[in-house]
């Protein structure tokens, strides 16, 4: 059996995390195993789940302390071990791990850079440039492998040379799009949230973080309600910026026009129940929250940070800068393209690098690992 560790900031609801949960729901644990190094304090919505399908999950509790981090990190590796590899989504930070993992003789040891983060290291100092050139400086050194969901997130992390390095390999995360198949009609998850059924719904899926730039949509939102008022805005997700959005809603007068879901397992239906699907992020790796967006049927409006590689369905897919008025205006025209059936929009993304299928062959030959055919999905 191969035992890998990953080492993760959370296991709350995420991209990175959502997409990890996937993965290792498809593991036959006879033959690779994945366990977590998970920086952060205690819990997550996915730590239960992880651990009945077999995985071991170490909170270190070190946050963003890399002194800490790799303290803590090596007495895992010494105590957990032996691990065949260790896997590290910590951007930056995963240059520390992949040192800590070399000094325990780890033979695999891969950087993942799924984050675009240049607009904050614009805006870092000195002490920020000198910490992120001496990360860079890390993972070249110890890292076996160099993984990056998109371009734009290997240029982020390894340097403006990356195409020039045999080691990166631009790999698109996987998704499961079984629940695609069959969605219900609007009205069904309209009603189970409480929206009328004649409202015009816009939405977005993502944590409620400074990343996501929720504030421009809600400015967005008011300019919509000034010409339609029967539309409502539906913010899936949760982050330390709810309760700023919230305020920022009363301000504009959105009240009860502004959906809070907070996280969900139901994203799909969810999504269902939108007419149009708005995605401002200031920065992004990849985004898979529009690749589901997608796969629902929904148009989609996606700031100019969204890597190229989400837009599947360019003819239904808009790239604006972030200017509200131009933002409310394409989201009304998006209005008139119709919603694509569910068939037709999973057996599109299906044939898509976001294919669990391909991707999960992709990620296993980097363990040097066979991927199973038919994948199968175990039940927590």
């Amino acid at each position: 059996m191969m035992r890998v560790l990953h080492a993760v900031m959370t296991l709350d609801p995420g991209g990175v995390e959502r997409w990890l949960l996937e993965i290792t729901r498809r593991l036959d644990p006879a033959v690779i195993r994945f366990d977590f190094a998970v920086a952060t304090g205690e819990g997550g919505a996915y730590a239960e789940e992880l651990s009945r399908l077999g995985s071991r999950i170490f909170f270190l509790r070190a946050g963003r302390d890399p002194f800490r981090l790799a303290l803590r990190l090596r007495r895992v590796l010494r105590e957990a071990g032996p691990y065949d590899a260790v896997h590290a989504h910590l951007h930056h930070v995963g240059g520390i791990v992949l040192a800590v993992a070399e000094r325990a003789a780890i033979p695999l040891r891969i950087a993942h850079s799924h984050l675009d983060t240049s607009p904050i290291d614009r805006r870092g100092g000195p002490l920020r440039r000198l910490y992120r050139t001496s990360t860079r400086k890390m993972i070249d050194r110890h890292a076996t492998h160099r993984i990056a969901v998109s371009a734009i997130a290997a240029r982020s992390l390894y340097g403006p040379d990356w195409e020039q390095d045999p080691r990166v390999r631009i790999l698109p995360c996987g998704l499961d799009f079984e629940r695609f198949r069959a969605l219900p009609s609007p009205d069904v998850p309209r009603r189970r949230l409480g929206l009328p059924l004649d409202a015009l719904v816009f939405g977005t899926v993502g944590r409620l973080e400074e990343q996501k730039n929720h504030l421009f949509l809600l400015d967005v939102f008011a300019l919509l309600r000034e010409r339609r008022p029967e539309a409502r805005l539906v913010l899936v997700g949760h982050g330390s910026f709810e309760a700023r959005l919230r305020r920022r809603a009363a301000e504009l007068g959105l009240g009860e026009t502004v959906l809070f879901t907070g996280a969900r397992s139901d994203v799909p239906e969810i999504l269902a129940a939108m007419d149009v699907f708005l995605f401002p992020s200031l920065f992004e790796g990849l985004g898979l929250a529009p690749i589901e967006a997608q796969a629902a049927g929904l148009p989609c409006l996606l700031s100019e940070a969204v890597p190229a590689e989400v837009r599947v369905f360019p003819e239904r897919t808009r790239v604006l800068p972030l200017d509200a008025r131009l933002w409310a205006d394409e989201a009304l025209s998006l209005l008139d393209l119709p919603r694509l059936s569910p068939e037709a929009a999973v057996a599109r993304i299906e044939e898509s690098p976001f294919a669990m299928r391909r991707h999960l062959r992709d990620l296993l030959s980097i363990y040097g690992v066979a991927s199973p055919d038919p994948i199968p999905r175990r039940a927590a």
